[in-house]
């Protein structure tokens, strides 16, 4: 029973931002499962309102997911909290600030409050990321074990990773307690983040985060936004259950 469980929910998985249609046939052959298999689980997630389906007789993602992930959204980000202190930060920064909290091996993007410039990097809500490009990856994977790292290098999607490179960078992270980065994950965009604490301090369990064009982003600004994301982080690590570094 918890086996077949598991392997229902592991299809869902493959619904992603990039890829959130999937027709029977088409899933089965990427996920290696018996095709009558899937139907199956498609037809019952679909009965329950997990589903939906389309004249092609596609599969997407219902709006019972979207019921229970403001429910998560809520129970980690409360609105009221965490909302004010990135549109604080925003308006302090003059640029998109974003938390992420860390997901397997990839970053998921959970609250943001945009720039008010009109040239501005954007990211969405439920984004998922690498953690090898970008300071809001790297401000996490910094802290993870060695074996976290492999498994990001080894799922790497799209360009080869320079190990020792890496490496070299996540040990700068962890010795300044930031992370800054330059058109690593999208041209033209710098990005400067700081790590969030599991409520024992051991554990890195997400991050804050700012980004913006590489001209008024750049290394010189970094001082004063570092002081704007540390008072930011006190309350956003209370508001989503976490704790402040000492």
């Amino acid at each position: 029973m918890l086996k077949s469980l598991s392997g229902a929910l592991q299809l869902m998985r493959y619904f992603t931002a990039e890829q959130s249609v999937w027709g029977v046939r088409d899933l089965a052959a990427a996920s290696g499962v018996h095709r009558a298999v899937v139907q199956r689980v498609l037809a019952t997630f679909a009965e329950e309102g997990f589903l939906v389906q389309d004249e092609l007789g596609r599969y997407a993602l219902g709006l019972r997911w979207f019921e229970l992930g403001e429910i998560v959204r809520h129970t980690l980000s409360p609105t009221d909290v965490v909302k004010p202190a990135l549109s604080r930060l925003a308006q302090q920064t003059g640029e998109t600030v974003f938390l992420s909290l860390l997901d397997g091996h990839e970053g998921l993007c959970l609250d943001m409050a945009h720039s008010g410039q009109p040239l501005r990097f954007s990211i969405e809500e439920g984004q998922r990321f690498a953690l090898d490009t970008g300071s809001h990856g790297k401000a996490m994977l910094a802290f993870q074990s060695p074996a976290l790292c492999d498994e990001v290098c080894r799922k790497a999607r799209g360009h080869v990773v320079d190990r020792a490179a890496l490496d070299a960078h996540l040990a700068r992270i962890r010795e300044a307690g930031w992370a800054y980065t330059s058109e690593e994950a999208v041209p033209g965009v710098s990005g400067l983040a700081i790590p969030l604490w599991s409520k024992d301090k051991r554990t890195v369990v997400g991050s804050l985060a700012i980004a913006g064009p590489v001209q008024r982003l750049d290394e010189q600004a970094v001082p004063k936004f570092l002081d704007a994301l540390h008072e930011a982080r006190q309350t956003v690590e209370r508001a989503i259950g976490l704790i402040k570094r000492a």
